[in-house]
């Protein structure tokens, strides 16, 4: 007797910062990310995390640098999926900061018409904002929509989720070639945190916070979600880079002063975010109801 397939499988990557268990949960299966230092190739989440890669570069390590699977990796994941469904959309990173899309199309290629069953989203996120395009993917997915009615949702979605960070310091974002030198030493010299976020699928310098960090983290919420009307409070994510207990519980504090969201999940990016940014990084991420 035939085994009906189930119509449209969802594929996320690491890089969305979302939890094994949710993913799980959810039915989506997961491509991991390579993060390189001196001493290697490690797989993302399974050979390195994110407090392997802040320790290597505080105990004298300069190098480290993040990479998509290559393209067979991106075939035999496709080609697991397309055994249990009809079709598979890969919800991918922004492919202006990653080659994620492009190794993926590259796969699709190699696939001959099996390939054609195969949908890559370039969500122009990273991170939970990238996750929240996972989930609703899942969602969809998991009510029996088609492939062209989960991509046309996404296509709206992507412009509803707001994306930033606030990082500590700009040393791990100059040496992973992310600002120049310049930008560092000002950063250094005048006590300066960046505040990045994604628009149009970059990431972008928005702002810059001066001053005391514990300060600078208060006001890069209030920032984020003082006398914002449109956002859904639905849900949120703190998505962090070692930061410890009471700076989170401070962070999550100042966020429901503004907003009481009924969904405020906390966190810890993968190491390939993490190696970008550097430790005391943090980011509020959510969706508006309008942009």
């Amino acid at each position: 007797m035939a085994v009906n397939k189930k119509k449209v499988g969802i594929l996320a990557e690491c890089v969305c910062d979302l939890p094994k268990s949710t993913l799980s949960n959810c039915g989506v299966d997961i491509l991991y990310f390579l993060v390189e230092t001196e001493n290697g190739v490690f797989t993302d989440t399974d050979e390195i995390t994110a407090e392997n890669v802040i320790s290597h570069m505080e105990t004298g390590g300069s190098k480290t640098k993040s990479a998509p699977p290559p393209p067979d990796v991106y075939v035999k994941a496709f080609e697991k999926n397309l055994k249990r469904y009809d079709e598979v959309i890969l919800v991918a990173i922004s492919s202006h900061i990653s080659h994620s899309c492009e190794n993926a199309e590259k796969a699709v290629k190699l696939m001959g018409d099996d390939g054609k069953r195969v949908h890559i989203f370039d969500s122009e996120h990273l991170s939970t904002g990238l996750g929240f395009l996972v989930l609703r993917a899942a969602e969809l997915a998991n009510q029996g929509c088609t492939s062209e009615k989960i991509l046309s949702e996404l296509e709206i979605l992507k412009t509803q989720v707001s994306t930033s960070f606030l990082a500590k310091n700009a040393d791990y974002l100059y040496r992973n070639g992310l600002v120049p030198a310049y930008v560092k030493k000002i950063c250094s010299a005048l006590n300066i945190h960046p505040v990045l976020a994604m628009k149009k699928g970059d990431l972008r310098l928005k702002t810059i916070i001066i001053g005391n960090y514990d300060a600078a983290c208060r006001y890069y919420v209030r920032l984020s979600l003082k006398g914002k009307d449109n956002i859904d409070k639905k849900c949120a994510f703190i998505t962090h880079v070692g930061c410890s207990v009471k700076m989170l519980r401070a962070i999550t504090a100042e966020v429901n002063k503004y907003c009481s969201f009924d969904e405020l999940n906390v966190t810890t990016a993968s190491a390939t975010i993490s190696s970008n940014c550097g430790p005391g990084t943090f980011g509020i991420l959510f969706t508006v109801t309008d942009k």
